[in-house]
């Protein structure tokens, strides 16, 4: 079970899927993350993409975000983040699509104001083929965010090298643990 730190369900907890590729972020740094990213929250369009248990866009809803569309594969995961958006009563904001991340980029989706990309550590844990891929797919989706827009990417710790995050001018980066959160602004 996981608890939503904030909002009109602040406090309530919601059930985790039973899935071994589930990593949820830590209770304190969403606590910090929802913070920093207050004003931009409500009325805001939501991706939270590899959502897992999806706990960053049920925060969001929680705190008046418009709508959410998380994108998870597995069907377990899938299904269960539905079950906890419709106790909440979010199954009206809360979109799941069933498919690989790595096909949304081609999808015609309207563009979001807030990216949450919260991939495999395995994809980091090695330079090669899979982090680069993950972290094009960050970057291209960093590009669709509306004027204003934030994106985020939950990595391990201090993991990501000089050339990536020179790929976004003004990248920040909070540690939390054993993982950073990166986050990139555009410009309004």
């Amino acid at each position: 079970m996981l608890r939503i730190t904030g909002g009109e369900h602040r406090g309530r907890r919601v059930a985790v899927p039973p899935v071994g590729a589930t990593r949820p972020l830590l209770e304190r740094a969403r606590e910090g993350l929802m913070s920093h990213l207050a004003p931009q929250i409500p009325g805001a369009r939501v991706w939270d993409v590899f959502a897992g248990s999806g706990i960053l866009g049920l925060e969001v809803l929680s705190r008046g975000a418009a709508e959410v569309l998380a994108v998870e594969r597995s069907a377990r995961a899938a299904t269960a983040l539905q079950e906890a958006a419709r106790s909440l009563g979010y199954a009206d904001r809360l979109r799941v699509l069933r498919l690989d991340a790595f096909r949304l980029p081609f999808l015609e989706e309207e563009d979001p104001d807030l990216l949450f990309l919260d991939p495999p550590y395995a994809s980091f844990r090695e330079a090669g083929s899979a982090r680069a891929r993950v972290w094009d797919l960050f970057c291209r989706l960093a590009g669709r965010l509306r004027p204003g827009g934030c994106a985020v990417i939950h990595t391990p710790r201090g993991i990501l090298r000089e050339d990536e995050e020179a790929c976004l001018p003004g990248l920040e980066r909070r540690d939390y643990g054993s993982t950073s959160l990166y986050w990139w602004h555009r410009e309004a």
